[in-house]
C-alpha cells in the first residue's frame, strides 16, 4: 500500500471517528490515534463483541476476580432480570467499528423525538426509583453526560473497580449507551440483539460485563431497556 493511500485510509477513518460526537477521549487527531491504538494493542477484535459464550471462564477473563469475595464471584455469575428479555426484532444492529467511543450511529443522525423523551424520561426515574442506592454524577467513562452511580455507602465488587462504582449512562449523541451487567446478564442482552460486548470488557480498564445498549427502535421498546438497566442496577448493588 503506498504511503498516499494509506493517509487517505487515515483521515477517512479520522472522518468517521469524529462523526459519532464527542467521547471519552479527546475530539481531535490524537483522541482518534488512541482509539487506533486500542485497537491494534488492547482490544478484542469487532467480530468478538456478539460472540456467544465469552463468559463461560471469568477466572480467565475477568479483572479483579481473584480479589472478589465468593458472594461477588457467586452475584456476577447469576442474573437480574426479572422476567426473560424478548428477542429483539428487525436486522441486529452493530458498533461502529472503533474501540472508544463506542457508538451504534453517527451524532447528526436523527432520531424519533416521542422515542427520544420517552426513553430520557425513563432513565432520569431509574434514577428515582433506586435513589437509596445510586446518585447521578458525570460519567467517569465518557467524562461529560450523566451517568448513574453506586453511592459511596455501597461496597463495589473489585470487578468493576476502574470504573469508580458508575453503573449506566446513555450517550447524549445518537442515544446508544452503555450499563454494567451479571454475566449471564450480558450474555443475554447480546445473544437476544439488545447490544454487544464493550472491546475492552474484560482488560484491566473495563469489567468484563461491561455492555453496550443499541438506540431504541421505538417507545415500545423503552420498556425493555429500563429492565436491562435495573438489572445494572441491581447487579451493582448486590456486593
Amino acid at each position: 500500500m503506498s504511503t498516499d493511500h494509506r493517509k487517505a485510509e487515515m483521515m477517512h477513518g479520522y472522518e468517521a471517528w469524529k462523526a459519532m460526537g464527542v467521547g471519552g477521549t479527546s475530539y481531535t487527531w490524537e483522541g482518534y490515534m488512541s482509539s487506533v491504538n486500542a485497537g491494534k494493542t488492547m482490544a478484542y477484535g469487532a467480530d468478538e463483541t456478539i460472540i456467544p459464550g465469552f463468559y463461560k471462564e471469568p477466572q480467565k477473563d475477568a479483572a479483579g476476580w481473584s480479589k472478589a469475595t465468593e458472594l461477588q464471584k457467586a452475584n456476577a455469575m447469576k442474573s437480574f432480570f426479572k422476567t426473560t428479555l424478548p428477542e429483539r426484532q428487525g436486522p441486529r444492529a452493530r458498533a461502529k467499528p472503533f474501540v472508544f467511543p463506542q457508538r451504534e450511529r453517527n451524532a447528526d443522525e436523527p432520531q424519533d423525538p416521542e422515542m427520544k423523551k420517552a426513553y430520557l424520561v425513563m432513565f432520569d426515574q431509574l434514577g428515582q426509583v433506586n435513589k437509596t442506592c445510586t446518585e447521578w454524577k458525570t460519567s467517569c467513562l465518557e467524562k461529560h453526560g450523566q451517568a448513574l452511580f453506586i453511592r459511596p455507602s455501597v461496597p463495589v465488587t473489585p470487578l468493576a473497580g476502574p470504573t469508580q462504582g458508575e453503573i449506566c449512562h446513555i450517550h447524549g449523541t445518537d442515544l446508544s449507551g452503555h450499563v454494567t451487567l451479571s454475566f449471564p446478564d450480558a450474555e443475554e442482552v447480546i445473544a437476544k440483539g439488545w447490544g454487544e460486548r464493550h472491546r475492552l470488557s474484560g482488560t484491566e480498564w473495563i469489567h468484563l460485563g461491561y455492555t453496550m445498549v443499541y438506540v431504541p427502535n421505538s417507545v415500545e421498546e423503552v420498556e425493555t431497556f429500563r429492565s436491562i438497566f435495573q438489572a445494572g442496577v441491581d447487579y451493582m448493588k448486590s456486593s
